[in-house]
């Protein structure tokens, strides 16, 4: 049976992923190689079998994706967004000045993008880029199958439908000393029936003993509904080093649904923070690979969120190797009615020796509304490791606010410097200061 074919039951069944195998069905294939056309028809013919993820299934069992499913999206082909420079420039981060990466709606912006004097031998690019050039062959080892992924709606769809995203290679004993700059800008519709959906896949790549540090931001035209589905390949060569900070401002009636996978060699370093404050319902998978022995890995984050919004975030560290450390600090800041979900796994293989890994989940509650669930997880295998986990929710505390205003505070003052410093402590290690700055003074906006 053809993937048109089976689209039929499909339809019947699921409206939501038909769409998308309609939408993939219906995309170009000028200069797509014929590597890249299999990769898309793959992920078609598993959409067909794949269903709508529901509380039943272990892995969402504490959100309701109907408002996600039940709309009737478009593709990011069909619509345009005029974005200029001024509308961009107060985006801009001043140490990425020399390497911005663009976007409008999923589509590449040169026109407002600068990748200047970068060290010999980086890429800084884009799918579409490589596409015009007939270049998309370098990107082949670094699209991955892995069986963790494959019966994933969300990675599936993305598969079968993306057209853009960045492309960073660094290759070896380069240090960039530049922070490269991601800005994805989008558009919503008013109309949430009639929402755009982009899909975009953005590879970085490292080679033996290189360095870089990349900053990866979701930002809002105008609000309105969309649907961002990103997936993020990342691969560190031996003794390298990625910083990778992600900032998620989409819209508070948009949704945003990222993959985070992650590979790791022997001695590299990988050192990230995931920022969560916008999008009505926002769900981070990321998964970190051991390859190799000496790793050092750390996912943190910060979730602050109001309203009804809902984050879940969801992790797995997979040690498959002996000899290495992993750390993870999740904070989560919720108000109002808001809804946040922590899932974070711990993997150590049976060969998987003197593994040292923590993790660590703590919540702000602001409103006896807000709720949380979480759920930190071990799977041990192995017998000579130190593996630690936990898992906090609690109130600000009555003596603090007490001694604060003991100090000549008020009440709301001292709730938002106990609020400011409880995330300080994620946000402090993002080492770009004029984002880091950019986030401390949006916190202590919220926090008033």
């Amino acid at each position: 049976m053809s993937i048109a074919e089976d689209k039929k039951e499909t339809m019947a069944r699921h409206p939501f992923i038909a769409r998308f195998i309609e939408h993939g069905n219906a995309r170009s294939t000028d200069g797509i190689p014929q590597w890249w056309s299999e990769f898309r028809t793959q992920a078609l013919r598993r959409l067909v079998s794949l269903d709508v993820p529901t509380r039943k299934d272990e892995e969402w069992k504490f959100i309701n994706l109907a408002g996600l499913t039940g709309g009737e999206y478009v593709s990011e082909t069909d619509v345009s967004l005029n974005l200029d420079d001024d509308t961009v420039e107060e985006r801009r981060l001043p140490e990425s000045s020399a390497a911005t990466l663009v976007f409008a709606n999923g589509r590449y912006e040169p026109g407002l993008s600068n990748v200047d004097d970068l060290a010999d031998g980086v890429r800084v690019t884009t799918w579409s880029e490589l596409r015009e050039a007939g270049e998309t062959a370098i990107l082949r080892d670094h699209i991955d199958i892995a069986e963790f992924w494959e019966e994933d709606l969300f990675y599936n769809l993305n598969g079968a439908n993306f057209e853009d995203g960045a492309v960073i290679m660094v290759p070896r004993n380069q240090v960039l000393e530049t922070p490269i700059h991601i800005l994805y800008v989008a558009g919503g519709s008013q109309d949430a029936d009639h929402a755009m959906a982009t899909h975009p896949r953005n590879v970085i790549v490292t080679g033996e003993s290189a360095e870089v540090t990349v900053i990866e931001e979701y930002a809002s035209f105008d609000g309105g509904c969309y649907f961002h589905n990103v997936v993020d390949e990342i691969s560190l060569g031996a003794n390298s080093k990625v910083r990778h900070v992600k900032v998620q401002r989409d819209s508070k009636e948009a949704y945003h649904v990222a993959r985070n996978i992650v590979t790791l060699s022997q001695d590299s370093n990988y050192d990230s923070t995931t920022v969560n404050l916008g999008a009505a319902l926002s769900r981070s998978d990321a998964y970190a690979r051991f390859d190799g022995k000496n790793i050092e890995c750390t996912l943190d984050g910060l979730g602050f969120i109001s309203g009804k919004q809902v984050t879940d975030t969801h992790t797995a560290m997979d040690h498959a190797l002996p000899d290495s450390t992993s750390y993870q600090l999740q904070k989560n800041i919720v108000a109002d009615r808001a809804h946040s979900v922590f899932n974070g796994k711990i993997f150590v293989r049976q060969d998987a020796q003197r593994i040292d890994s923590n993790q660590l989940n703590q919540n702000l509650l602001l409103s006896p509304r807000a709720h949380v669930d979480t759920k930190p997880q071990l799977e041990i295998l192995a017998d000579d490791v130190v593996c630690s986990h936990g898992a906090t929710v609690g109130q600000l505390q009555d003596d603090q606010l007490f001694y604060l205003m003991t100090r000549g505070m008020d009440e709301e003052q001292a709730r938002s410097l106990l609020t400011y410093a409880f995330a300080a402590e994620v946000l402090e290690d993002i080492e770009v200061d004029s984002l880091r700055n950019r986030l401390e003074s949006l916190l202590m906006e919220r926090t008033r």
